[in-house]
């Protein structure tokens, strides 16, 4: 039995997914139809049972999930596929690995060379081979087959570097780093492992582990072209900028150490390029960033998208300046990234698209304004690497987006009407998605389960959602009425008691299946009716066993633990909560410094919050979160939500107390408990 490449992701996504995935979720992740994704199930679910495994677990309405007891001996399954025996690979793995294989040969290739590695038939590999010529003519390169040559690729260079990087990353992500460097790498990669992590101590700049593995096999590859005399050409002008980079030293050290290690002779020009390939794997910099031009045109790109977020988000920054700051060290090597046609893998765009979709819906509304400077589509790693840019800070200033509602646009005019229709309702509607344009007839086949209402220009049988009839440039009053009725649209209904029902059954034998339903009925329509008002104040959350005075805290991660241990012995937080709020800092930086000496860490919900509280640590000679003077902090205050909403109460307290700069000095100067809590007590009515 074996999986192909959709039914392994459709299984990582499971994995990775903390609750229920619905059908419509796994079909609009993998783009394809809901009845792909069942077969692909069928094949997961006869593959667990082959490798003696539980099967998916389904709950109708809910959807599909893992059963957290399973994922670890699942996980472990997956990774002990071998990439030849055991696993089926899609098309496009099928391609990468003939253009890697092209791209790092030694010698001639023929039909038979392709046929040992890919375990396909003879069929198969042509016709792998005729789609691909068509792909690689769009990159302005050529597929030819000579007979004493075999089959090898024409064109320029840079292009083929480009194809090379893409591939690199598409088979990380299918098949893993070991696999990869057992079928390539020859003995090398310790030695050019070696040298990438020699370049990071004499620099600022850190790679990740995912960017040391790419940028690993991408040397290996590229040292066996440049043995064959296949060289870059970069433009002179731009050659001269990139040798002002910090990268340029770094690129300049590990091509040197190369040369010197394997006896080669390298061109500058390669030096130049791998400069390139450094800028897009840059993730920050403790330095500010230097003017020019280019930096001008991102900061106002980062502007135009801080803009449009804040409008179809409905929220307001009050620390813009900060976002567009951090933005910006973002966006630097992103650009160069898409620039260069650099592909950056993110392990956590497909948890990103399922767990916090609507942030990642914002983001792409107002990815434009990138895509309008690169000249070309941004793709979804990078797009998700965003969205948790904006998420974080959002979270950093305690501020919820509303829920958005879904629409469908249908349209018989064509394509053009159709788009012109979608931008005048989004403009108007800011907080509506539009999912999907469509005609009349396709609508008679659509799934309607997540859609709140639909706009249409031509007249709908009866549905059981709203339709509001309109023109196709909309008139003042199609615009009133949207607006009225739209915004009055009541918010989805909660969870059906048929599938409460269904989990029950899972765990426990029902006696009475009527009586029960009936008493669920009762339960969920009293919760309706009933007014929530159970947000805690301050005082409530910062009580006296959470707050602690010390003289040192140790580094700012020792700190970070310490500041939590309250809650953590308490059992109102996991020790993976604290693990996720280390590592936020370590991806985002010190965004956690909300003012001068003062830190508020934190992580979502669901990375190990048991129960709502915060806890409060003074240090009297502070802790540094950064190099920088700026970043030392002597009060940390870390908070554990447990939602979006029960702790805005307190946290709106706190943050009018912090507000007041006599407030923070009564806080520093503090000496006792007794102290903070009368501060904290004045700030909690």
């Amino acid at each position: 039995m074996i999986l192909d490449a959709r039914s392994v992701q459709l299984l990582n996504t499971l994995l990775h997914s903390s609750g229920y995935v619905t059908i419509d979720a796994l079909a609009q992740s993998l783009q394809v139809s809901k009845r792909t994704v069942y077969y692909d199930i069928q094949k997961i679910n006869d593959w667990l049972t082959s490798q003696g495994l539980f099967e998916l677990k389904h709950v109708r309405t809910l959807g599909f999930y893992i059963d957290d007891s399973s994922k670890e001996q699942v996980a472990k399954q997956l990774q002990a596929l071998h990439p030849i025996r055991h696993y089926d690979y899609s098309s496009e793995e099928r391609k990468a690995w003939i253009g890697i294989l092209l791209l790092s040969r030694s010698r001639s290739l023929f039909l038979r060379d392709f046929l040992e590695r890919l375990p396909i038939s003879r069929s198969t590999l042509l016709n792998d081979i005729k789609e691909w010529k068509g792909y690689l003519r769009q990159l302005g390169l050529r597929f030819v087959f000579e007979r004493k040559q075999g089959y090898f690729m024409e064109g320029e260079e840079i292009q083929k570097r480009k194809l090379l990087v893409q591939y690199i990353v598409l088979l990380l992500k299918m098949i893993g780093y070991e696999q990869l460097c057992a079928q390539l790498l020859h003995r090398e990669e310790e030695k050019l492992k070696e040298m990438i992590y020699q370049s990071e101590s004499f620099s600022t700049v850190r790679y990740t582990n995912e960017a040391v593995q790419t940028l690993t096999i991408y040397l290996a590859v590229a040292k066996k072209r440049w043995m064959r005399g296949k060289w870059i050409q970069m433009d002179e002008q731009e050659k001269e900028v990139l040798r002002l980079t910090k990268e340029y030293g770094v690129a300049h050290y590990i091509i040197t150490e190369m040369k010197n290690y394997f006896s080669l002779d390298v061109q500058e020009d390669e030096i130049c390029y791998l400069t390139t390939y450094l800028l897009g794997l840059r993730a920050t910099d403790d330095q500010l960033i230097a003017q020019s031009n280019e930096t001008a045109v991102l900061k106002q790109m980062i502007k135009n998208m801080v803009d449009d977020f804040q409008t179809y988000a409905c929220v307001y920054f009050n620390r813009r300046e900060e976002l567009e700051k951090n933005l910006l060290i973002h966006m630097k090597p992103a650009y160069y990234r898409l620039k260069y046609g650099l592909h950056l893998q993110n392990e956590l765009t497909e948890l990103v698209k399922m767990n916090y979709h609507e942030m990642f819906t914002l983001t792409k509304k107002v990815i434009h304004h990138l895509e309008r400077v690169v000249g070309h589509p941004v793709n979804d790693d990078e797009i998700a690497y965003i969205a948790m840019h904006f998420g974080g800070w959002l979270d950093r200033e305690g501020v919820s987006v509303p829920k958005r509602k879904k629409a469908l646009i249908v349209c018989e005019g064509g394509v053009g009407t159709s788009r012109i229709l979608q931008r005048q309702v989004e403009d108007l509607l800011p907080t509506v998605d539009v999912v999907k344009v469509m005609s009349a007839r396709q609508i008679q086949t659509y799934t309607l389960e997540q859609i709140d209402f639909i706009i249409t220009t031509v007249p709908l049988p009866s549905q059981l959602l709203p339709v509001y009839t309109v023109r196709p440039i909309l008139t003042a009053a199609d615009k009133m009425r949207l607006l009225r009725e739209v915004n009055q649209l009541p918010e989805r209904k909660a969870p059906s008691v048929e599938a409460l029902l269904e989990i029950v059954k899972k765990h426990a034998r029902i006696t009475n299946e009527k009586a029960l339903a009936q008493e669920l009925h009762e339960y969920m329509s009293q919760r309706a009716r009933k007014e929530i008002s159970t947000k805690p104040m301050l005082k409530d959350l910062l009580i006296r066993p959470h707050i602690q005075l010390v003289k040192e805290g140790g580094d700012w991660k020792e700190a970070i633990l310490l500041a939590a241990k309250p809650l953590l012995d308490r059992g109102y937080i996991t020790s993976e909560y604290v693990k996720a709020m280390i590592r936020n800092v370590i991806e985002l930086g010190p965004y956690i410094v909300i003012t001068p000496g003062i830190a508020l860490p934190h992580a979502r919900p669901e990375q190990g919050v048991k129960k709502i509280g915060m806890s409060l640590l003074k240090i009297k000679n502070g802790c540094l979160f950064s190099e920088k003077e700026e970043h030392r902090v002597y009060v940390i205050i870390v908070l554990a939500a447990i939602d979006n909403e029960t702790h805005l109460k307190a946290l709106s307290q706190l943050t009018k107390m912090l507000s007041d700069k006599e407030n923070i000095k009564t806080l520093f100067a503090a000496t006792s408990v007794d102290e903070i809590l009368e501060l904290i007590e004045t700030h909690s009515r």
